[in-house]
């Protein structure tokens, strides 16, 4: 005698498979909205972050691309790229025996 079980799906190992709590074109619906919510409500709540509207000022000041990875026809990248360069190639050196 077979014992009836109250799902509807055996898994291959012949253990029965949970139902779904919720619908899935539910579960759809809510990443979606969750989504917009995340999109429109936390960039919109961004302004709000200390140095945010400095920041959005100097972009629009300078023209610049914020999604840029990187710039080269700007003066800031340039004297940046310098910069890191000397800092490397020239950095402090350790300290060794007093000269004399």
């Amino acid at each position: 005698m077979k014992a009836a079980t109250s799902h509807g799906i055996d898994a291959a190992c012949g253990a029965p498979a949970p139902q779904a709590a919720l619908n899935p074109w539910l579960k759809l619906a809510i990443g979606i909205l969750a989504v917009l919510l995340f999109i429109f409500g936390a960039g919109s709540l961004a302004l709000h972050i200390p140095g945010a509207r400095h920041m959005a000022r100097v972009i629009d000041e300078r023209g610049l691309r914020a999604t840029a990875v990187y710039y080269t026809d700007f003066e800031e990248s340039a004297d940046g790229a310098w910069d890191i360069y000397h800092s490397l190639e020239y950095g402090p050196r350790a300290p060794g025996p007093p000269a004399d």
